[in-house]
């Protein structure tokens, strides 16, 4: 397995190592949490219609639950029933923990902790503004997060956000990194 070693940071493990393969992840930027639900819940629609993906097959994968502005899960589920998705929100109680069950014909909705040991072929991961969160002071504990909840993804790969963290700036440069390789692609036919 390739590792690369960061002084005073840990390891990083390159994703080759994982064996997985399938499309680079999507990356969306939108102007606001409602705006980012949307373009999720489209592209959800749009890998089950188009790339027959099952609705059980997908999660969406959160990080807090509200905040001071918007009350993430509530937008979801709103914009997902807008959509006529069907949904089972797995980290709402005790019991939807105990009476989860995988292939429901639903899109999943969970915290990136309670998704340890679950795979799904579509991992939607929301709200990556709210990482690192702020009240968390283990910044190596959110990278953890991040990189459990990337890894429950089989297939597809979407990461979403509609505000600015420290995460949230590796992936503008990604965004950016792939909009200057389109246009020297272009420029060089």
């Amino acid at each position: 397995m390739a590792k690369i070693s960061l002084p005073n940071e840990g390891e990083i493990i390159a994703p080759q190592s994982t064996k997985r393969k399938g499309p680079e992840p999507g990356i969306i930027k939108a102007a606001n949490f409602f705006d980012e639900m949307r373009l999720v819940a489209r592209q959800m629609k749009k890998l089950h219609e188009e790339r027959k993906i099952p609705f059980d097959e997908m999660v969406i994968l959160y990080r807090v639950k509200k905040n001071h502005k918007y009350p993430f899960v509530d937008i979801i589920q709103r914009m997902l029933k807008e959509s006529g998705l069907p949904f089972y929100w797995i980290t709402e109680n005790d019991v939807s923990k105990r009476s989860f069950k995988k292939d429901d014909g639903k899109i999943k909705i969970s915290t990136i902790d309670s998704s340890k040991g679950l795979d799904f072929q579509a991992v939607f991961i929301v709200n990556i503004d709210s990482m690192p969160f702020a009240l968390e002071n283990d910044k190596e504990r959110e990278v953890s997060l991040f990189y459990i909840g990337m890894t429950r993804a089989k297939e597809y790969l979407c990461l979403s956000y509609s505000g600015e963290s420290e995460f949230t700036q590796y992936l503008d440069q990604i965004i950016n990194n792939r909009h200057r390789k389109k246009a020297e692609i272009v420029n060089i036919n």
